[in-house]
């Protein structure tokens, strides 16, 4: 046994050596397993806390939102090493979300955990589609509507009380309003072609729809009775 655990740690050394020396002479490109290395020790961080929970359930629900955000926040800083923060920086709002709704699910029930789960899914996919299609000018009404999302989970998970489709209605008619206006100001240049186009082609298909047979006409008078025949 000792033999064994021995080669193993000769073994890792060897390997590490190598790496060191080939990455410092410029051979081989290994900056990018520094920039994966540390977002995995906040992932590690966060199986610290949820090994916590499993080993104190169902007593230690309290440690599922700081793994939950943890788990986050280390998926979304190796995505932005591996790729750019640009594209993943919304995973930072989305962060607390996630811990709450691993609390929600695996722990307190509670329905008003899901308000600012809602809320903070929302916002953070508002911003991701803003940032990669360089939209926000049509996306910032979803800021509008998180709270619609947040307050409509709370309904659908709370004995659907009617008293909370009124703001639930308010917010999203006034995004979707606000959504729709940008959208015809932004792509009015689209639209035209594509209105154009069918009123093109519902003219052609009046044009060239077959006409009904005179016999047709000769049964029926104007007012569209039958003449008696």
């Amino acid at each position: 046994m000792r033999n064994t655990s021995k080669y193993i740690l000769g073994a890792i050394l060897v390997i590490i050596g190598i790496l060191m020396i080939f990455g410092n002479s410029g051979i081989f490109d290994l900056s990018w397993i520094v920039g994966v290395t540390w977002p995995m020790i906040i992932i590690a961080i966060a199986f610290f806390f949820f090994l916590a929970y499993f080993a104190r359930r169902p007593y230690g629900t309290g440690f599922l939102v700081p793994g939950g955000i943890f788990l986050t926040l280390g998926i979304t800083f190796m995505l932005g090493e591996l790729f750019s923060y640009g594209w993943v920086w919304p995973g930072f709002i989305m962060a607390p979300a996630v811990g709450l709704l691993f609390l929600y699910l695996f722990g307190n029930r509670s329905p008003g955990l899901l308000v600012p789960v809602g809320i903070l899914m929302t916002i953070a996919g508002t911003c991701l589609f803003g940032q990669v299609f360089n939209a926000w000018d049509i996306a910032w009404p979803g800021f509008v509507l998180s709270p619609a999302v947040g307050l409509f989970l709370l309904y659908l998970t709370n004995g659907r009380q009617p008293g909370l489709l009124v703001p639930i209605f308010i917010l999203t008619a006034i995004s979707m309003l606000f959504f729709s206006l940008f959208c015809m100001e932004r792509f009015a240049g689209v639209l035209k072609y594509i209105f154009g186009g069918v009123f093109v082609l519902v003219g052609l298909g009046t044009i060239m729809r077959k006409p009904a047979p005179k016999d047709y006409y000769n049964r029926h008078d104007d007012y569209g009775g039958y003449s008696g025949h």
